[in-house]
């Protein structure tokens, strides 16, 4: 069982070159894991990071509140002790008694104590900070419409604390399991500013790993923390990320035994890795990432230029009309079997497949049909005045332009398939790659009209920082609907978790018809993963699952997996 859920859902392989060596000393490359990544970690603080990439190393350097497990067999999360040792609620379930362990340091020797987790929680409350994950604090107590941590928080000594609730709902020990970050660090820091804070450089955790060095855009280092006690120190000594954007070159060092860990492998790679690398074992991860492409619901310009307060529509995307015109022109189908194959599914909304009692399984997906796109669009108002081949509208063209990640084949050749369909329709699409820490800062943003984007869903039904706040930075595309505000508190507060299935079926049926972005399917992610590194723990939870465990062993054992 694993303290984070954690899923890396773009890592790549990179290279890794052991020094020549003395008779008797100790082969680095013995002690060391090399997993690659295609892009960057955007920040080393829990609170206000946002890419999968910083949120799977962050979970080896912070320590979690609880230990999660996911039980595939129905859908539901697990919780063991981690930081909190036990817990049980009271006032019918409107407070929840944490008693947390004692002994717990931050690698600067400093006990952590009630007073890190109530500030750290006060950070992800605060509408200032915008912390990805300030939905989390929502169903506590607030005060003139703000989170109050003073109400929300109750400190009882060192090892007690009580977290009070509004109202009761299923999901509470879920929204208690962030990480905490240590107050002495980050005390005096502007919380407006608390993305570019330099501490963010060089994080002091609890966990197995802690941060050795970031040379930004090529490697991030991790250690083996020896003063850890949860669970207990790295079995190995490093794990280097290095970033390389090139597939071919991620294929090429996995083969060649520079790169224990790579993932996604290609389908269409698979054969020839199964036939000629014997050295080389594949897993393939539950369908819990999607990708889609992003319409901005809203005018970003108006939007930003009144400082998030004016919400328009968008002059192109603004009309549910044009969205669903714009998903029946595309062959979603055609690209996920090109791309995916048999490791791919048809994406109808953003409710993964592993929830199985909360599907709406009679939602049908939209087919390709470009006539139906055409018609979508002239009831919009959309027509092409002026013989050009571009459709028109008010004097404006029907033209904008689609970014996506560089060095992320499958995304390209995405990219190139709308391009030509939709101006097979009558509109133009400029195509743009991006590096993607710069990329996916910009999506969170909401500075791009259109994008190619994915999503890793939470291992626990909340829809809510995707469909609940506009100002959410996971709500990538400004998407706004005030029945699905409705279904969300209803959803997020039923006495059991399985009681809101009606609730998120109805928010399905409403994406559907407003396609406030174009799913396009859901990956089951291959994993390559070379025999010498043992104990790797790949689940739903993600490739880094419990990596504090890996080892280095003899390829050709027994060791366990």
């Amino acid at each position: 069982m694993s303290p984070r859920l954690l899923f890396i859902a773009v890592l790549c392989c990179g290279l890794f070159v052991s020094c020549g060596k003395k008779s008797g000393e100790k082969d680095p490359m013995n002690e060391t894991a090399v997993v690659a990544l295609s892009g960057d970690a955007d920040t080393f603080n829990p609170i206000v990071s946002g890419s999968a990439t910083s949120g799977d190393i962050q979970g080896n350097i912070y320590p979690m509140m609880f230990d999660v497990s996911f039980d595939p067999r129905d859908g539901s999360l697990q919780y063991d002790p981690g930081l909190v040792v036990r817990w049980e609620s009271a006032n019918d379930g409107l407070d929840m008694i944490l008693h947390l362990r004692t002994d717990v340091r931050w690698e600067d020797g400093i006990l952590i104590t009630p007073e890190d987790i109530k500030f750290s929680f006060s950070l992800y409350g605060d509408p200032e900070v915008a912390s990805p994950r300030r939905n989390y604090v929502e169903s506590m107590i607030f005060t003139d419409g703000k989170f109050d941590p003073n109400r929300s928080i109750e400190i009882i000594d060192d090892s007690t604390m009580v977290f009070h609730f509004a109202k009761r709902y299923p999901l509470q020990l879920f929204h208690l399991n962030l990480h905490p970050i240590p107050k002495h660090i980050y005390r005096n820091a502007d919380r407006k500013t608390l993305r570019a804070n330099p501490a963010n450089e060089h994080p002091v955790g609890a966990g197995p790993f802690k941060l050795d060095e970031w040379v930004h855009q090529q490697q991030i280092d991790l250690v083996r923390n020896p003063t850890c006690t949860l669970p207990y120190p790295a079995k190995l000594d490093r794990v280097i990320f290095r970033i390389i954007s090139e597939p071919t070159t991620r294929l090429t060092e996995l083969k060649k035994g520079t790169v224990d860990v790579m993932s996604p492998v290609y389908p269409d790679d698979v054969k020839d890795i199964q036939e000629n690398n014997p050295n080389i074992r594949l897993e393939t991860l539950p369908p819990r990432s999607y990708e889609y492409i992003g319409w901005m619901n809203i005018d970003i310009e108006e939007y930003h230029n009144s400082g998030k307060k004016n919400i328009k529509p968008h002059p192109l995307f603004g009309d549910a009309r044009v969205r669903q015109a714009l998903t029946y022109a595309i062959n979603r189908k055609g690209i996920m079997e090109h791309e995916l194959g048999t490791y791919g599914e048809l994406a109808v909304t953003d409710f993964s497949p592993i929830f199985r009692w909360a599907i709406k399984h009679d939602l049908i997906p939209y087919p390709h049909d470009q006539e139906k796109s055409r018609q979508l669009l002239r009831s919009a108002g959309w027509s092409d005045t002026n013989g050009d081949g571009i459709l028109d509208k008010g004097g404006r063209d029907f033209e904008f332009t689609l970014y996506y990640n560089i060095g992320n084949k499958r995304r390209e050749y995405v990219a190139t398939v709308v391009q030509k369909e939709l101006k097979d329709v009558g509109i133009k699409v400029n195509l743009q790659s991006v590096e993607p820490t710069v990329l996916f800062q910009n999506i969170e943003e909401k500075r791009y009209d259109a994008f190619i984007g994915g999503f890793r869903v939470k291992l626990a039904i909340d829809p809510s920082d995707r469909w609940g706040d506009v100002s959410n930075p996971f709500n990538t595309v400004g998407f706004q609907n005030r029945r699905i505000g409705e279904l969300l508190k209803l959803g997020l507060h039923v006495p059991n978790e399985r009681d809101a299935g009606p609730f998120w079926k109805e928010v399905q049926s409403i994406i559907h018809q407003e396609q406030p972005c174009t799913f396009l399917y859901w990956n089951k992610d291959i994993v390559g993963v070379n025999r010498r590194l043992k104990n790797t723990n790949i689940n739903v939870l993600g490739v880094s699952d419990d990596m504090w465990d890996w080892q280095i062993g003899d390829p050709n054992s027994y060791m366990t997996y």
